[in-house]
């Protein structure tokens, strides 16, 4: 995008009347509208929109709309699996039951 300052009317704070924004296609393709940057809003204005007939976004609902944006995917469940057992717990269970198997019978 091509994205130029119509007029910079400020200081360092955006005042009330705030900044515009010129947006058109690349290498100044077709006009796609304006922006202005104001200390409540967000304007934009599709093509050759006036700023009074603009869509108006609240500071807060353009911060929450690319909060939301940026949100990764959810990721899919993790499965759990039970702690493995340690070697020695392991071979102790089977030299356990080899004694039991391996033991002559007395009766």
């Amino acid at each position: 995008m091509d994205v130029s300052i119509k007029s910079f009317d400020v200081n360092m704070d955006v005042k009330t009347n705030g900044v515009e924004f010129g947006i058109r296609e690349p290498n100044g393709g077709d006009r796609l509208g304006d922006l202005f940057i104001t200390k409540a809003n967000l304007i934009w204005c599709k093509g050759k929109t006036q700023r009074a007939q603009g869509i108006k976004i609240k500071w807060t609902d353009f911060v929450e709309m690319v909060n939301a944006a940026q949100k990764p995917a959810k990721k899919a469940a993790v499965k759990r699996t039970a702690p493995k057992k340690t070697a020695s717990k392991k071979a102790a269970k089977k030299t356990a039951v080899k004694t039991v198997a391996t033991e002559p019978d007395t009766e």
